[in-house]
């Protein structure tokens, strides 16, 4: 489920750090004609518009694209393009899966990982069809 959000900062990278604080993937959707970005943007390339509202995604999608094919007991982690359940694509880490479990259309869910100084980071675990 997509809601709007009311950032309490107005630096777009602090709200979207929030949001990974909360276990969030925030995006920003233009407000004249509704695309959606998966980075901060100025102006939409849509359209030109300049106002943006800050939307929460529900952490769902599918892998739309992998960067090439993997051995069978590769658990490493992996890129992919992610489609998320709102329309658009993200370039994400998933998290270390078994091999058989990661294929092009699979469904995944967002976690939110720790990386090595501490910042936050969104991955994407493949589940179960």
């Amino acid at each position: 489920m997509t809601s709007t959000v009311t950032p309490t900062a107005t630096d777009p990278a602090e709200v979207y750090r929030d949001g990974l604080a909360h276990g969030e993937l925030r995006y920003q959707r233009c407000a004249w004609c509704s695309t959606r970005f998966s980075s901060v943007s100025l102006l939409c390339a849509t359209c030109g518009g300049a106002d943006f509202v800050w939307e929460r995604s529900s952490g769902r999608g599918r892998i739309h694209a992998l960067p090439g094919p993997l051995g069978p007991g590769d658990r490493q982690e992996r890129t992919a393009v992610v489609e998320l359940d709102e329309g658009f694509r993200v370039l994400a880490k998933l998290a270390p899966t078994a091999a058989h479990r990661i294929w092009r259309g699979a469904p995944v869910r967002l976690e939110v990982a720790e990386t090595d100084d501490g910042s936050l980071r969104p991955v994407f675990r493949p589940i179960a069809a």
